[in-house]
């Protein structure tokens, strides 16, 4: 499934400090055309007795390259007295009716429904999924939203690391050493679709007194010392900080979105 508009501009506005509630509960509906990015687009179900499905999701877990949840039992929608039509996408909603679409997808395939049939789908039909640059533990909380735990707001810093954080890496260090804070604009959707949200002002770290070692990869944590990795990213090339050298962090270069 895909991120919507609404869960990515949630998710990236914690980088403002910004806490995402988490829906009470998580719902499924069937459509007949594509939802898009902002969740209306689509033309959803509509039968005497249909309504949304509540759908519950695994823990997070590895899936596709990154961390995924799945529904955890079968979902039957009612059964319809009518055909229905085609049904080429579905959606995770936070509410039984109206409110905001988190995720949507195609079908693999499209669910011709005809009178008196129940539309199911069964355990495990139901994957979402993220990839890309953010850490696996700020995967793990941004689908922990899908099971009823909050996104917390956070103030954001810029941390220079030789290797990942969450392989085995270790964090720069030396005179001078510290983590700097970065700010950032509001998300923005970009031509793609997607939505990012990037470093509204440069940035600097401190002079070295003395040399760093080798940054290799940049990490957003969650604090100034210590805290959680929330996006983690190899550099191009190694580079090596000696001393008198001052890392600096241009407006825009750093961006960050959801796959």
């Amino acid at each position: 499934m895909y991120a919507c508009d609404y869960l990515e501009k949630g998710v990236l506005n914690t980088l403002l400090g910004v806490t995402f509630p988490a829906p009470s509960k998580c719902w499924l509906a069937l459509y007949l055309s594509d939802p898009g990015e902002s969740g209306t687009s689509g033309t959803e179900v509509s039968y005497t007795g249909y309504k949304r499905m509540e759908i519950e999701f695994s823990p997070p877990a590895d899936a596709s390259g990154g961390l995924g949840i799945q529904n955890l039992s079968d979902i039957t929608f009612p059964t319809p007295p009518t055909a229905v039509g085609t049904v080429t996408h579905i959606g995770v909603l936070d509410s039984l009716t109206g409110g905001n679409m988190l995720a949507r997808n195609e079908l693999v395939e499209p669910l011709s429904i005809g009178a008196e049939e129940p539309p199911v789908l069964l355990a495990g039909d139901v994957l979402l999924y993220l990839t890309g640059d953010l850490s696996r533990a700020w995967m793990t909380r941004v689908l922990n939203l899908f099971r009823g735990q909050a996104l917390q707001g956070t103030t954001p810093y810029y941390a220079l690391w030789n290797g990942s954080p969450e392989a085995g890496g270790a964090e720069l260090s030396g005179g001078n050493y510290q983590r700097t804070a970065i700010t950032f604009g509001a998300p923005a959707e970009q031509a793609s679709g997607q939505v990012l949200a990037r470093n509204s002002a440069p940035a600097s770290f401190p002079r070295p007194t003395t040399a760093w070692g080798t940054w290799t990869h940049t990490a957003i944590y969650t604090a100034a010392a210590s805290g959680e990795p929330i996006w983690i990213k190899a550099r191009a090339e190694p580079k090596e900080i000696k001393r008198g050298y001052m890392p600096r962090i241009a407006e825009g270069s750093v961006s960050v979105g959801l796959n």
